[in-house]
This record gives C-alpha cells, sequence and structure tokens, in this order.
C-alpha cells in the first residue's frame, strides 16, 4: 500500500472511532440483598401481620365467613328487608313486658311512640326513640342484639354472621353494652351510621 493511502486509510479509521455512538448501558439491579417488599408501603407495621391484633387499632383476627354473608351480601340485605324496618330485634320484648314497657314510655315522647305502634321502622322515627343502660342491657342475646356506638344505639342480630371478627366477639364484648371505645380502636374509618343505617333502634341516654 503506498504511503499516502496508508496515512489516508489511517485517518479515515481515527474518524470512524471519533464519531461511534457510545455504547448504552443499562440499569444495574444489585443482588448482593434479597429484595423485600416493604410493609409500610400496604399501610401495615413491619413484623405486624394484618391478621393480628395490635394495641394500636386496626387489626384484629378475622373469621372465614359462610358463603352468602359478603359485603355486598349485606348491602342486599339493608336494602331489602332493611328498608322494611326487619331487620330490628327486640321490641316485641318491651311490648311483652309490662315494666320495660312502663319505663320504655317514660323515656320516650308520645309523638314516637305512636309511630313506634304504627310499625314506623325504628331508624324512620323522629324524635328518634330513648334507650337507657337498663333497657339496652335487657338484649343480650345472639337472637336479639343490641349495642352502643358513639352514642346511637343498633340492633345488632342480623349483622353478626357478616362481622369479619366473627360473632362470638360481638356477644362476648357488645351485646347489650357500650362498644363505642372497641368499635373506634378496631373500626375508627368506618361509617357505622351508613353500614348499620337500618339498624338503629335510636339514641342512648345512660
Amino acid at each position: 500500500m503506498h504511503s499516502a493511502s496508508k496515512v489516508m486509510f489511517e485517518q479515515m479509521e481515527r474518524n470512524n472511532m471519533d464519531f461511534k455512538a457510545p455504547m448504552s448501558t443499562k440499569p444495574r439491579i444489585r443482588i448482593d440483598t434479597p429484595m423485600q417488599a416493604s410493609c409500610s408501603t400496604l399501610g401495615v407495621p413491619q413484623g405486624v401481620s394484618s391478621n393480628n391484633k395490635i394495641n394500636g387499632g386496626g387489626y384484629r383476627n378475622k373469621v372465614r365467613l359462610a358463603p352468602g354473608h359478603s359485603p355486598l351480601d349485606w348491602h342486599e340485605l339493608v336494602s331489602t328487608k332493611g328498608k322494611a324496618g326487619k331487620l330490628v330485634t327486640g321490641l316485641d320484648k318491651i311490648r311483652n313486658d309490662s315494666e320495660s314497657l312502663e319505663n320504655f314510655k317514660k323515656l320516650n315522647s308520645p309523638q314516637s311512640l305512636i309511630l313506634l305502634e304504627r310499625g314506623v321502622p325504628t331508624f324512620a322515627i323522629r324524635p328518634p326513640l330513648r334507650v337507657d343502660e337498663e333497657e339496652l342491657a335487657r338484649h343480650n342475646t345472639p337472637e336479639d342484639c343490641w349495642t352502643v356506638i358513639n352514642g346511637k344505639v343498633f340492633s345488632i342480630s342480623s349483622y353478626m354472621d357478616f362481622h369479619p371478627g366473627g360473632a362470638k366477639i360481638l356477644l362476648d364484648k357488645s351485646a347489650g353494652q357500650d362498644s363505642t371505645m372497641l368499635f373506634n380502636r378496631y373500626h375508627r374509618w368506618i361509617s357505622v351510621e351508613k353500614m348499620l343505617e337500618t339498624c338503629f333502634v335510636g339514641v342512648y341516654v345512660g
């Protein structure tokens, strides 16, 4: 090869090298430590299972609900039997016990009692019925279970089998009792007024 041609060839080689595109680099993935899902991104404290009961609230043991007891099934029940006033239990117990009936009459206005006798659902009675501690305590069985949440009395017998924590804890901790502290500890983000709208009995007067 002539020297002039050789020089030209070498110059072309250098030019090609100068204009070569840099090789793209792929992101490096660290493999020196095992990949772990961050519990905090799921709203679950690290090291705590979502099924565990913790003092901070929000987590408690769950039970497997029977078929037909999903939140959608509860909504359907509320929209049918609930709207018809058939989810509230224990009213006949008041009517059939003279002592309880007399006490109930003292607590409530004639207007409220007239609406109750006419079959108006308790959630629609205005002014709302008034329930004292003595009356609340009488409704403490699976078939007739009342509880107080945030100053309102709810009949929860129909809801028991829909409760994610099971019916037993409701019977043990809520039946015939004020369960406000327990509810706000584990379910404070839930609108109980909406969920148990048609289970509303009245207001709690202690």
